[in-house]
């Protein structure tokens, strides 16, 4: 699979907004804000608070960041 940077810079900047604790209305709004990540409007117009929610409990709790958000 060739390498995706705008994807590389959507999943970096998602899995920092969820190790931050951020309230899902926050991360929806901050990802959507990004218009560096505006092909993935759509996909995070998906999303639901409670799986924003689990989300961030999850990388609570099993996260682990090596490096940072790509440019």
């Amino acid at each position: 699979m060739p390498d995706d940077p705008t994807l590389a810079r959507f999943q970096a900047t998602l899995l920092d907004l969820l190790s931050r604790g951020l309230p899902p209305a926050e991360i929806v709004d901050r990802l959507r804000a990004d218009s560096e990540l505006a092909p993935y409007a759509d996909y995070v117009a998906t999303f639901e608070p409670r799986m924003i929610e689990v989300a961030v409990e999850l990388v609570a709790k099993w996260g682990r960041r090596e490096g940072g958000i790509p440019k």
